[in-house]
C-alpha cells in the first residue's frame, strides 16, 4: 500500500517545482547576443565598478547565466547587461572571440520586464565587512596584492585598504556591522593592529555623544608624534626608523597620514641634533643652550644685544639716490594729458628697485666681536621642521655692572633717557622682569597667568560661580528683597557712590562663557526647578487686570516671583575679580552658598585648560607628593583625567585617594570660586527674620527642594 503522507510529500514537491521552474542553459555565440530595450537598468554605474567586473570575469569567467529572451535571428538580453558589455569588450580586446559560446538562460518574452526588474531591485548588496573578510581570505589562501587586484580589476592600493580594514578587531567589526559604527570610524582604527588598544579606544570614544574618526584617531596617536610634526621634519622619518623607531600609516586619511610611535626616541633624537648644533654656535657665541619646544615667555628672563647697522654699500646709496631724483623729476613734472604707459612703467619699476634696495639695507647688519663675548643664543626648531637660532641673549649673571657716573654720587637721576641699557660695553636691553613698569601689578592676573588659567577658563568659572548665587538667591525671599532694597537706596539716595551688586534694568548678567559650561548642571536644575513653581498664570489677563491679579497672589508666591527676579539681574564675578563687588559676597555669605557642593573640576572644565604644573602643585599640597610624582611623567590630557578623579565628589572610590585627602580634594576649588570669605562673613547680619526658604546649615548640604535633584 501507498503511504498517504508520501503523497501528499510528494504533491507538495510538485507544487514547488511547478512554482519555480528551472531553466536549461543553452550556449548562444556571443555575436547573437544584443541588450534588449526591456532591461530596466538604463543608468550606467561607474567605470570603476564595470572595469571590476570586466577584470572578474577576464580572470575567473563568467559565473552567471545571462537571462535572454528570442526576437528574430537574435537574442535580446533583459537581465545580465554589465556582462554582456564586458563580454563584448572581452571579445574586442581579443581576448574572447567574437562567436565565443555564453551560457544563457531562454525566457518567454512576456517574462523579460518582470525578470530584469527582479534581478536589479530584490538584491542586497554585500556588507563592507564582508567585503574586507573576503578580501583577507584569498590573501590567506596565498594570492598576492596584485593577483587580487587583477581579479577583481581594482588597483593595487585599493587591496591594500581593504586587507587592512580586515585587520580591525572582530568585536569592532561586529559593532560595524550592527550599524551601530560608520565605515569612517573603522577606517580610523586601521591605525594600529593591536586589537585590545582598538577595543579600548572604541570604549572611550563610544561615551561621546557622536563617536567621530577624529576621536579615535586622537586617541589611538595621543602618545606618538605625526609624521608632519615639527620634531619628525627635523628629525627625518629615515632617520627615526634607522634608530629603531616604529611607524604606523593611516592608509585613510588625506593628511598627516604617517604617525611615529616613539615619542621618547624622536624626542631624544631631535635634542641631540640641536645638541649638536649647540655646540657648534658655542664657537661663536659665548654660550648655546638646546630647547626642545620654546615660547614667547622662554626669552623674558635674558637681556637682549640686537645686530648694528654696517657701512652701507656707496654703489646702493648712489643707485638709490639716482632713482629718487629721477622720481622727484617724474613727480614733478606730471601731466595727466602728457602721462603714458611707458612712464607709468618706469615710476613702478623705479619704486620696486628702491624697496628693494631698502630691505638689502635694513639686512645689512651684524653683531661685533664683544657682542660674542657676552651673548649667547638658545637653538631650537621652528613650526616647518628646520633649525632656529634666537641669537643676542644676555643672561642676567652675564650682565656688566653700570659704571658709577657723578649724578649717582651726588643721588641725582642718571642724565640717560634709557634707563633700561647698562651703560657700558654693548648695547644691553635689560630682562622684562629688570625693567621698570609703569603699570601697577594686578595680582590676580599674575596668579592666574602662573597657573596657566586663560581669559576663557576664567569666564567660564566665573559664569559658572554667578549660575550657583543667583540659583540660591532666587530660593531666598529674605536675602532677595534686601539686596534689591539695597541697590535701590543706593541708586536713589546714594548717589552712585556705592557699586551696585544688581542691574536695576533688570537685565540677565553679560557672560563670554560657553554655553556648554552651563548646561546640564546642578545650579541650572535648581533654577529650572524654581522657575517650573512660579505662579505666573495672571501673566495671560490683560492690563489692568493682570496688576490685580498679581495683587491677589498669596504672599509666598509673590515672595517667590520677586527673589526669581532679583536674582535674574545678579551681577557675576569671581570673588578675586580686580573691582569684585564685596556686596555680591556677602549676599552669597548669608545664603550659605556651596560652590564645591554644585561644582567640580572636570578635565574639560579645568585641569585640561591651565598648566600642567599648576595640576600637580595642587596635587602636591592636597594629596602628597609621591601621587603627584607618579603622574609628572604623564601627558597633560592623562593627567587632567587623574586630578578629575582625585578632585571629584568621591575621590576615595574614584581615585583611591586616603580620607584625609578626599576631605580635602573633594571640596577643593579654584581661587575666586569660593563663596563665605572674612570680608562676607563681617558683612552678614546678625540677626535676620525672613519668610522664606532657609538656608541649610550644614554647608555641604544643597536646599531642601533640589535634594533630590542633586
Amino acid at each position: 500500500m501507498t503511504n498517504p503522507k508520501s503523497k501528499s510529500a510528494a504533491k507538495s514537491k510538485a507544487a514547488g517545482a511547478a512554482c519555480l521552474p528551472e531553466l536549461e542553459p543553452q550556449m548562444i555565440p556571443l555575436n547573437k547576443l544584443v541588450i534588449s530595450p526591456k532591461n530596466v537598468r538604463k543608468t550606467p554605474v561607474n567605470d570603476d565598478q564595470d572595469a571590476e567586473l570586466y577584470a572578474s570575469i577576464k580572470e575567473t569567467g563568467l559565473k552567471q547565466n545571462l537571462l535572454v529572451h528570442k526576437v528574430g535571428t537574435k537574442f535580446h538580453v533583459h537581465a545580465g547587461g554589465r556582462r554582456l558589455a564586458a563580454l563584448n569588450k572581452l571579445a574586442k580586446d581579443k581576448i574572447i572571440k567574437p562567436d565565443h559560446p555564453i551560457s544563457c538562460s531562454i525566457e518567454d518574452p512576456d517574462q523579460a520586464e518582470d525578470t530584469s526588474a527582479a534581478e536589479n531591485m530584490i538584491r542586497a548588496a554585500m556588507h563592507a565587512a564582508d567585503q574586507f573578510e573576503a578580501f583577507a581570505a584569498l590573501r590567506k589562501k596565498g594570492r598576492s596584492e596584485d593577483e587580487i587586484a587583477k581579479r577583481f580589476g581594482i588597483t593595487n592600493d585599493l587591496v591594500r585598504r581593504r586587507l587592512k580594514l580586515a585587520s580591525v578587531s572582530p568585536d569592532l567589526m561586529q559593532v560595524f556591522r550592527d550599524g551601530e559604527m560608520s565605515l569612517d570610524c573603522v577606517m580610523a582604527f586601521t591605525l594600529t593592529d593591536d586589537h585590545a588598544r582598538q577595543n579600548e579606544a572604541w570604549e572611550v570614544v563610544k561615551q561621546h555623544y557622536n563617536p567621530s574618526p577624529h576621536s579615535i584617531r586622537n586617541h589611538l596617536t595621543q602618545k606618538s608624534y605625526s609624521g608632519c610634526s615639527k620634531l619628525a621634519l627635523f628629525v627625518g622619518i629615515d632617520a627615526y626608523k634607522q634608530a629603531g623607531g616604529s611607524v604606523i600609516e593611516d592608509l585613510f586619511a588625506e593628511r598627516d597620514a604617517m604617525h611615529l610611535e616613539d615619542p621618547d626616541l624622536l624626542e631624544k633624537l631631535a635634542m641631540d641634533k640641536l645638541q649638536g648644533l649647540a655646540k657648534d654656535a658655542t664657537k661663536t657665541w659665548k654660550w648655546a643652550e638646546a630647547c626642545l619646544d620654546v615660547d614667547y615667555d622662554s626669552f623674558r628672563p635674558y637681556g637682549r644685544i640686537y645686530p648694528q647697522p654696517l657701512d652701507p654699500d656707496p654703489k646702493l646709496a648712489a643707485e638709490k639716490t639716482k632713482l629718487e631724483n629721477r622720481h622727484a623729476v617724474l613727480e614733478a613734472n606730471y601731466d595727466e594729458q602728457t602721462w603714458t604707459e611707458e612712464l607709468q612703467e618706469e615710476e613702478d619699476q623705479i619704486w620696486k628697485r628702491i624697496r628693494e634696495i631698502e630691505a638689502i639695507q635694513e639686512a645689512n647688519v651684524a653683531y661685533t666681536d664683544e657682542d660674542h663675548k657676552v651673548a649667547g643664543c638658545i637653538v631650537s626648531i621652528s613650526h616647518n621642521g628646520e633649525p632656529r637660532l634666537e641669537t643676542g641673549l644676555v643672561r642676567p649673571e652675564d650682565l656688566p655692572e653700570p659704571e658709577a657716573t657723578p649724578s649717582d654720587q651726588l643721588g641725582e637721576e642718571s642724565a640717560s633717557n634709557n634707563e633700561d641699557a647698562v651703560s657700558t660695553g654693548p648695547n644691553i636691553e635689560l630682562p622684562q622682569a629688570m625693567q621698570r613698569s609703569e603699570l601697577p601689578i594686578n595680582a590676580t592676573e599674575t596668579a592666574r597667568k602662573e597657573q596657566g588659567i586663560p581669559r576663557s577658563l576664567a569666564d567660564d568659572l566665573r559664569a559658572t560661580r554667578h549660575q550657583i548665587i543667583r540659583a540660591h538667591l532666587a530660593a531666598d525671599y529674605g536675602t532677595a528683597y534686601d539686596a534689591m532694597l539695597y541697590a535701590m537706596v543706593i541708586s536713589v539716595l546714594g548717589n552712585h557712590r556705592s557699586q551696585s551688586p544688581l542691574d536695576l534694568s533688570l537685565r540677565p548678567a553679560t557672560t563670554t562663557a560657553s554655553r556648554e559650561t552651563l548646561k546640564d548642571t546642578v545650579a541650572e536644575r535648581m533654577l529650572e526647578a524654581l522657575n517650573d513653581g512660579l505662579n505666573i498664570a495672571w501673566l495671560e489677563a490683560k492690563a489692568p487686570g493682570d496688576f490685580a491679579q498679581m495683587s491677589a497672589l498669596p504672599e509666598p508666591d509673590k515672595q517667590a516671583l520677586f527673589a526669581w527676579c532679583a536674582a535674574y539681574a545678579l551681577n557675576q564675578q569671581l570673588s578675586n575679580d580686580t573691582g569684585a563687588s564685596a556686596v555680591i559676597e556677602a549676599i552669597g555669605s548669608r545664603l550659605n552658598v556651596d560652590v564645591a557642593a554644585c561644582w567640580r573640576p572636570t578635565a574639560d572644565a579645568y585641569w585640561g585648560r591651565v598648566k600642567k604644573d599648576h595640576a600637580l602643585d595642587m596635587a602636591k599640597a592636597l594629596i602628597d607628593d609621591r601621587w603627584a610624582d607618579d603622574k609628572s611623567g604623564l601627558r597633560k590630557a592623562e593627567i587632567a583625567k587623574s586630578m578629575e578623579q582625585a578632585f571629584c565628589d568621591t575621590p576615595q572610590e574614584a581615585a583611591g585617594l586616603t580620607a584625609q585627602a578626599a576631605a580635602k580634594t573633594s571640596r577643593w576649588l579654584p581661587d575666586g570660586m569660593a563663596v563665605g570669605d572674612e570680608k562676607a562673613d563681617q558683612a552678614k547680619p546678625n540677626s535676620v527674620e525672613v519668610d522664606s526658604v532657609s538656608p541649610a546649615d550644614d554647608a555641604d548640604i544643597l536646599p531642601a527642594f533640589m535634594s533630590d535633584a542633586a
